[in-house]
């Protein structure tokens, strides 16, 4: 195994790094079919209780070297070396040892805080270690160590709820990582969007549970305060996909200082953006700005092949800066000064070699005897305990949705009205065949868009926070399957129960026991496969405006196979096949032989066609063919076919394809 190179700082005998890279390269590839590289040859470690920053301009690759380290990178091709504790990352058991806190906060807004924590700590935390009491209380100290007790019972709030602030939204987010027993913490621009206050709170207290619970934290920072590039333990700075320095943080400007580059800004972290930023305002000041960041990256990359920065006594050198030959020294006022040499002068002050003399290396956290954890994958909770943490949490969510409970209700008993009126008191003659014929039509439509439009949209406005947790390994997927379908049942069947019952009565169909339970239990599997197609349209598509064309584009070229508006027996042979995977066809011919079946109807002089019973209006509606029973199964398979198709959807064509090493 190639030798891992050193960073400023480092000695030997150091704690292990919990997590190590060495020659990280990256390629994309380019519209011209060419290739171009985001990482070259990026090497380092981290340490625990390491609070490690990644810095650089728009474009360095902060954000491409952390989604690397985290197993979170997609597309291109990756080259290079990563250990995890020393060993090769397992994709499955590091996920779950890793703690993730997106840019974006994607949480769900109906929740409370402490809601939102304990159900990741019910979710992540094993049963078989942690009882629900252990839980709450590390629910709890979570709150008190981010500062969120003050606010445990308010709705994280968005979209149209009034909720907390962003600093506070993003301590949460953090705080849902924390409640579990990660061994690496990562964040992705803690600071985007918050002001400087807010921003500096989220850092500090970053630090603070990375320092206590000796954990091994890394974030990207475009261009934090002064007072924030002070917490940080270990800089990682970037530019062009390049390393520029890696080391101790309060050694930083003396580093480039040495190699002739004074700070010229009282925020260290904006001095460092300068230094290694491409000036494009001139051919000139380009490529000034390109030789002065290629000088850094190769001075960097020659101490890390043979140069050695060690501590040298204040009373060495009487002068100031100098510079001679092949060496930069530096000295000053402090009791403690760097001196970088490189080429083949690696001796000390003493004359011996320096790099095999410890007692005057800096001090850095990564130096101090800290005692390695064992790291263990925490077992998955059953399947059956991630179910019912999962319906609760989406119970909360559908009834704390009013849009969605107040429209239900609104539209069922509209609905119920206006069907039931509109055919009200069917009679025996030939016009009430039109009109049974009608109703039962304008039924199943009521079953389908109605509840498939409105159920995909909450369904995808979840999407980011599923992806999240998915991401994480939080639960299995087919336990979110189970829990968020079971939470519309509720809602939508108790409400189509009643609108059916009360056009039921209202419109006079069949005042007959069992022709109410069939016809009840057709309108419950047409309702199950309504969802199930609204699952799978959500999974299916990714763009919600996509999905509201698509959707109801579908459902209304199904509903021409019904068997209403075209007759069921008499579709072009080419498109009849499509009949049968429709579940308007099914559930219309259901309703209709129900109703029409055992009726006999009266006929007129004046009438021009005549139904003298309702077995030659199931005829001639060719609906006859699939008998009742049969109707209700294949709606059922039907449903559990979309239900599969949306698992499919997300477990493998939807699945996040990361990179991994």
């Amino acid at each position: 195994m190639a030798t891992q190179p050193k960073e400023i700082g480092e000695k030997a005998g150091s704690a292990s790094p919990v997590l190590s890279w060495d020659n990280l390269n990256y390629d994309v590839k380019t519209k011209g079919h060419g290739v171009r590289r985001i990482l070259h040859d990026l090497s380092g470690s981290i340490y625990p209780g390491e609070l490690v920053a990644i810095m650089g301009s728009s474009g360095a690759g902060k954000t491409t070297l952390l989604n690397t380290l985290s197993g979170r990178l997609q597309g291109g091709r990756l080259y290079g070396d990563i250990k995890f504790n020393g060993a090769k990352r397992v994709p499955h058991d590091f996920k779950r040892m890793l703690a993730y806190v997106e840019q974006d906060d994607l949480l769900h807004g109906a929740l409370t805080v402490e809601e939102t924590l304990m159900a990741s700590a019910r979710l992540r935390l094993p049963n078989s270690k942690y009882t629900d009491a252990d839980k709450r209380e590390r629910v709890e100290t979570v709150m008190r160590q981010l500062r969120l007790s003050h606010i445990a019972d308010t709705p994280i709030g968005g979209q149209g709820i009034r909720g907390v602030s962003g600093g506070e939204r993003k301590r949460v987010s953090i705080g849902m990582e924390l409640v579990t027993d990660p061994s690496i913490l990562v964040l992705d621009e803690p600071s985007s969007g918050l002001d400087s206050s807010s921003a500096e709170m989220v850092v500090a207290l970053t630090k603070e549970m990375a320092h206590a619970r000796n954990l091994c934290t890394l974030m990207t920072i475009h261009q934090p305060s002064a007072e924030m590039v002070a917490q940080f333990d270990k800089l990682i700075l970037l530019a062009q996909g390049k390393m520029v320095y890696m080391g101790p943080a309060d050694q930083a400007l003396r580093y480039f200082e040495q190699l002739g580059y004074p700070s010229t800004n009282s925020n260290p972290a904006n001095f460092f953006i300068d230094l290694m930023t491409i000036d494009f305002s001139s051919s000139a000041a380009m490529s000034e700005s390109e030789a002065r960041v290629q000088h850094l990256v190769g001075a960097f990359a020659e101490f890390r092949q043979g140069g050695v920065i060690e501590a040298l006594p204040s009373n060495s050198f009487a002068s100031a800066a100098t510079t001679t030959g092949g060496n930069v020294e530096y000295s000053g006022n402090n009791s403690t000064n760097l001196s970088i040499k490189t080429g083949s002068e690696k001796t000390g002050a003493s004359g011996s070699n320096s790099y095999s003399d410890h007692s005057n290396v800096l001090k850095d956290i990564t130096h101090e005897a800290v005692a390695l954890a064992t790291y263990e994958v925490p077992p998955l909770n059953s399947w059956f305990s991630e179910v019912l943490v999962l319906l609760k949490r989406d119970w909360d969510l559908c009834i704390r949705n009013r849009p969605l409970v107040y429209g239900f209700l609104g539209q069922c008993l509209v609905m119920l009205l206006f069907q039931g009126f509109v055919f009200f008191q069917l009679k025996t003659n030939q016009a009430s065949v039109q009109n049974r014929i009608g109703a039962l039509f304008s039924l199943v439509v009521q079953c389908t868009f109605p509840v498939a439009i409105p159920t995909m949209t909450v369904i995808m406005s979840g999407r980011g926070v599923l992806l999240r947790e998915r991401s994480s390994g939080t639960y299995r997927m087919s336990s979110y399957f189970v829990a968020r379908a079971l939470s519309f049942f509720p809602i939508v069947y108790s409400l189509y129960y009643v609108m059916y019952t009360g056009m039921y009565f209202i419109a006079h169909l069949q005042y007959d026991a069992g022709k109410y339970f069939i016809g009840l239990a057709i309108v419950s599997v047409v309702v199950f496969a309504s969802l199930g197609y609204a699952f799978a349209m959500a999974m299916i598509v990714s763009r919600m405006e996509v999905a509201h064309i698509i959707t109801p584009v579908s459902l209304a070229t199904f509903m021409l196979f019904a068997g209403n508006m075209s007759n069921a027996s008499a579709i072009t042979p080419v498109l009849r096949w499509i009949k049968y995977v429709c579940i308007f066809y099914y559930a219309y011919s259901g309703f209709v032989q129900n109703e029409f079946g055992g009726l006999e109807f009266t006929c007129s002089p004046s009438d021009v066609s005549c139904y003298d019973t309702g077995k030659s209006v199931i005829e001639a509606y060719g609906l006859n063919s699939v008998p009742i029973w049969l109707t209700i199964i294949l709606n059922l398979v039907l449903g559990i076919g979309f239900y599969a198709i949306a698992y499919g959807a997300v477990r493998w064509i939807a699945k996040p394809r990361y990179l991994w090493l």
